[in-house]
């Protein structure tokens, strides 16, 4: 479950970077103008999201390491390749975390010298991402919400 969880942390530290160097663009260049920056900033970050192809990444990434993550769970790899599919990463979209959410738990893992703290509430629609500095909060898909609570076992 650990290679499985480190998979999926990586990956959000990559995402994280990516949408910290647009935020930083955002907040420094554009600015926030009246509100409405916020919802522009979070449509760019998406944006980008999509233009890169990390989430088809991602979700190609854990397929692949199936097997490893089976032999580390002690699953099957259909049952792998199942809960993947259920993940539904194309799904996953950053969003405005709201004011009075409720963290439940967190972990922190670290991949190829990145640290990732991975923040679970509860609301499960909801995580959010630490890494190198910068915290992104995601939207997570009805078909991958049943599994946020148990990443705060791991």
């Amino acid at each position: 479950m650990r290679t499985f969880t480190r998979a999926i942390a990586s990956t959000l530290a990559i995402i994280v970077v990516l949408l910290g160097i647009a935020s930083f663009v955002w907040s420094n260049v554009l600015g926030n103008v009246g509100g409405l920056g916020t919802s522009l900033q979070t449509g760019a970050a998406n944006a980008i999201l999509d233009a890169t192809g990390i989430k088809g990444q991602a979700d190609s990434a854990l397929h692949q390491n199936a097997s490893t993550i089976a032999a580390a769970t002690g699953l099957s790899e259909s049952q792998v390749n199942a809960a993947i599919d259920q993940l539904d990463i194309s799904s996953w979209s950053v969003t405005t975390l709201p004011a009075n959410a409720q963290a439940t738990g967190s972990f922190t893992t670290s991949y190829q010298g990145t640290q990732t703290t991975v923040t679970t509430y509860s609301d499960p629609s909801y995580v959010s991402v630490n890494a190198a500095g910068q915290t992104v909060a995601l939207s997570v898909p009805a078909s991958a919400q049943s599994y946020v609570p148990y990443l705060r076992y791991l």
